[in-house]
């Protein structure tokens, strides 16, 4: 698989989510569906796409399964 950007640019990246985006992220991380973050955060879920195309621009990946994979292996890089 091809990713768009390297490790520490991401990191750096990451680093700058709004706090509801690296929520959002952590609860996609948990494997949470669109519709579960919605109501855990409290907001529809249009406004969750809204935060994911946001967070897709700012770190790069194409997909939702692009962004799983590449948290899994900044997290794995980082331990």
């Amino acid at each position: 698989m091809h990713q768009s950007t390297n490790l520490p640019d991401i990191a750096e990246l990451f680093s700058k989510l709004s706090d509801r985006e690296q929520q959002v992220i952590t609860l996609v991380c948990n494997g949470l569906s669109d519709k579960e973050i919605a109501d855990n955060l409290g907001v529809t879920e249009a406004t969750i796409k809204i935060h994911l195309r946001a967070i897709y621009e700012k770190l790069g990946p194409r997909s939702m399964f692009e962004l799983m994979i590449t948290l899994a292996d900044r997290r794995r890089r980082k331990a």
